[in-house]
């Protein structure tokens, strides 16, 4: 049988504790360099909603009659489809199944 010295022991224990401080070490490295491109990365994310923003506020700008526009006829569209439901209750109940019974045989192709 081998005998086994203290120092031999200790030898080891103390690889192992140098082994553990260097992973230690490499840990918060990495949680550094972590943070550092997390930070980097809610920056850049931040200025791209506030160009986002900016480009969303031109757009509305540019186009706002035409936004206007498609509002307005939107809203006359469901007043009318409003009407021809109330009118006619029943052809609109037909009318809807149709139009689902077709929506459900496209879509299951």
């Amino acid at each position: 049988m081998k005998e086994v010295k203290v120092e031999d022991i200790q030898k080891e224990i103390e690889r192992d504790i140098e082994m553990g401080k260097k992973m230690i070490d490499e840990g918060k490295r990495l949680l550094e360099e972590g943070k550092y491109k997390l930070n980097e990365s809610k920056s850049r994310i931040k200025d791209l909603g506030d160009e986002a923003g900016i480009k969303l506020k031109e757009f509305e700008q540019k186009h706002q009659d035409e936004i206007d526009y498609v509002v307005k006829e939107s809203e006359k569209a469901l007043q009318e489809a409003e009407i021809f439901v109330r009118k006619y209750p029943m052809m609109s109940v037909f009318a809807a199944f149709g139009f689902g019974y077709l929506l459900g045989k496209l879509f299951r192709k």
